[in-house]
């Protein structure tokens, strides 16, 4: 389930069922005693939570039980979005923190009786949701005549994207709240028009959309903080987004106005392909020369030419976020908190000084963490959209040649691009100068290798081919 939302349901019942269904989607089929095993509960518990998870199901799932255990069936249509959505109204702290995203102040007893709750229940669950609110910098302030969220707008407004934007597809939070997207969707539309068109991720910058006019009419303003009032980009878009949000009676300036058009550029993809107005190079001097020295270092440090790559354009567009406002960019990390945490290989630690050398004399970031994380990210798609086969996978198969030569290529098809399988006999396996990565399927006994073997059927079963895909799954990570 998506992160966020499965933190902010406090109760225990569905937190469980949440779980199950978790386990039923990871899994083609599975038995009750393990699945009691892995959601850590009695299998009497877990009997009782599939019959209450079946009476809810929507239209397009089904659980079955066969001979191998529970299936979670879906007709192939409907997406797991579904699923969490019955969650969604029965829990008493999304309707809390959805009835909070809506006005500046609740009052708390509207509240208990509309959803039927006492006032003891309500601050149990304030205090659990407090807990996951600490990470980005708000609390929720409960008393017995009102409720409201506390801390930066900024930080209100960046929690609830996270929040929301798995759910802006089918408007949830939105459905009851006259907000267009066809606005939002007409406006990328103009761009085109101005000679403005980029290529953007269309939900996460609606999402936005959606949260900034909310909030506004709720009158939760954004807080004064320091911007470029006469950036190059900032100047290209102010306009066409002052009247996009004026289809929804909504008047930008100032803070606010800088706010939204970050939220935009937020929205930009990489790999990008600009309209002709938009010349970041000639605009971003200095930021566009120490992207070029970054892609270089990078170049140096992985002893690849980055050259036909766009890591250096992709790096000017990341650089460019934090420099048009490097108090919003540090807010924004909290979006991601996943990202804060080490992605990097360890033996890479001693050149992120190196990179941080070249990057401090232009942006100043109290935690450069989320920023170089980044980086990497970027680093490895164009190292990967230049030299895709990174791991080798050697197949050993005793059986009818032609069966091994049809399977051997839906194997590799299987795993992907970036998995180079090739064919070996076991009395070669001792010239082989294997890598820590690589791996072994086969389908005959091998003993004393230097590196795992898989072992599959003459037919590989579905559990087989999944284990393969796991194993190579770290390498698009």
């Amino acid at each position: 389930m998506y992160l966020l939302l499965k933190k902010i349901i406090t109760e225990k019942d569905m937190q469980r069922q949440i779980a199950l269904l978790e386990k039923l989607l990871n899994h083609p089929a599975i038995t009750v005693k393990e699945l009691a095993r892995q959601v850590e509960t009695t299998e009497r518990t877990i009997f009782s939570d599939l019959q209450v998870i079946r009476e809810q199901l929507p239209v397009g799932w089904q659980i079955e039980s066969g001979n191998q255990g529970i299936q979670l069936i879906n007709d192939g249509q409907q997406i797991p979005n579904d699923l969490w959505s019955l969650f969604l109204p029965q829990s008493i702290s999304i309707q809390f923190i959805k009835a909070l995203f809506f006005t500046k102040e609740l009052s708390t007893a509207t509240f208990l009786q509309d959803n039927s709750v006492s006032y003891e229940t309500l601050k149990r669950h304030t205090k659990k949701m407090n807990q996951q609110l600490h990470a980005y910098h708000i609390q929720i302030k409960l008393t017995t005549n009102t409720a409201k969220l506390v801390g930066n707008e900024s930080a209100i407004r960046i929690f609830f994207h996270r929040l929301l934007i798995p759910f802006t597809h089918n408007n949830y939070f939105f459905e009851e709240y006259s907000i267009h997207e066809e606005h939002y969707f007409r406006y990328l539309k103009q761009l085109e028009y101005a000679s403005l068109a980029v290529e953007t991720e269309e939900v996460f910058g609606m999402c936005w959309f959606f949260i900034n006019a909310i909030r506004i009419k709720a009158n939760c303003r954004i807080e004064e903080f320091p911007f470029h009032s006469e950036d190059y980009l900032y100047q290209l878009y102010r306009h066409p987004l002052i009247e996009l949000y004026q289809t929804e009676g909504v008047y930008l300036q100032n803070e606010e106005l800088f706010f939204a058009f970050f939220c935009f550029l937020e929205s930009w993809n990489y790999n990008n392909t600009f309209d002709s107005t938009i010349v970041l190079e000639a605009n971003y001097p200095t930021l566009s020369a120490l992207a070029e020295q970054l892609t270089e270092q990078i170049a140096e440090q992985t002893e690849f030419s980055l050259k036909q790559s766009q890591l250096t354009e992709n790096l000017l567009l990341l650089l460019l976020k934090y420099n048009e406002s490097t108090w919003l960019s540090e807010q924004f990390q909290l979006e991601y908190q996943e990202l804060l945490t080490e992605r990097k290989n360890p033996t890479r630690y001693q050149s992120e000084e190196e990179l941080l050398a070249i990057i401090r004399p232009v942006i100043q970031l109290e935690n450069p963490r989320y920023l170089l994380n980044l980086i990497s990210l970027l680093e490895q798609q164009a190292l990967f959209s230049l030299q895709p086969k990174i791991m080798t996978v050697y197949f050993i198969f005793q059986g009818e040649p032609a069966w091994k030569a049809f399977l051997q290529q839906e194997l590799t098809d299987l795993l992907g691009r970036r998995v180079h399988l090739t064919s070996l006999e076991v009395s070669q396996i001792n010239h082989i100068a294997f890598e820590p990565q690589d791996f072994i399927i086969s389908n005959v006994l091998l003993e004393s290798l230097p590196v795992q073997v898989v072992y599959i059927s003459a037919i590989p079963t579905k559990n087989e081919l999944r284990q393969l895909t796991e194993l190579t799954l770290a390498q698009y990570l």
